[in-house]
């Protein structure tokens, strides 16, 4: 499969394709860092309804990513590299300061399982 995706011309494309699934994920994976941290690094659950800080984290990470794509001025492009990272780092900030501005839904209530008694 890699030969053939080699000598159809396909696989000069595969940064490009693996930039755009880092800018998609890396907001993402960040975001999901922030709420175990803030929820004493444990997971807290499923949440009520949407969790705007999620999306806006997500949304404006994603913008950061695909900076390399977008035209930016000639003497910013070398500083948007390593986009992927800074999507990740974007998400994390955004989501934790929305998160304390309250944006963040509550944890839905969930029922004592009663293992382990």
């Amino acid at each position: 499969m890699g030969i053939l995706l080699a000598v159809t011309g396909v696989a000069a494309n595969i940064v490009s394709f693996f930039t755009i699934v880092g800018a998609s994920f890396g907001p993402i994976c960040g975001a999901m860092v922030a709420d175990y941290l803030l929820s004493g690094k444990r997971w807290s659950g499923p949440r009520v309804g949407v969790n705007l800080a999620g999306y806006l984290a997500w949304a404006i990470g994603f913008v950061v990513g695909i900076l390399p794509f977008l035209p930016v001025p000639a003497n910013i492009k070398p500083y948007v590299e390593p986009a992927v990272l800074y999507s990740f780092f974007t998400g994390l900030i955004v989501y934790a300061l929305l998160a304390k501005a309250g944006l963040q839904p509550k944890v839905v209530a969930m029922p004592e399982s009663g293992a382990g008694r």
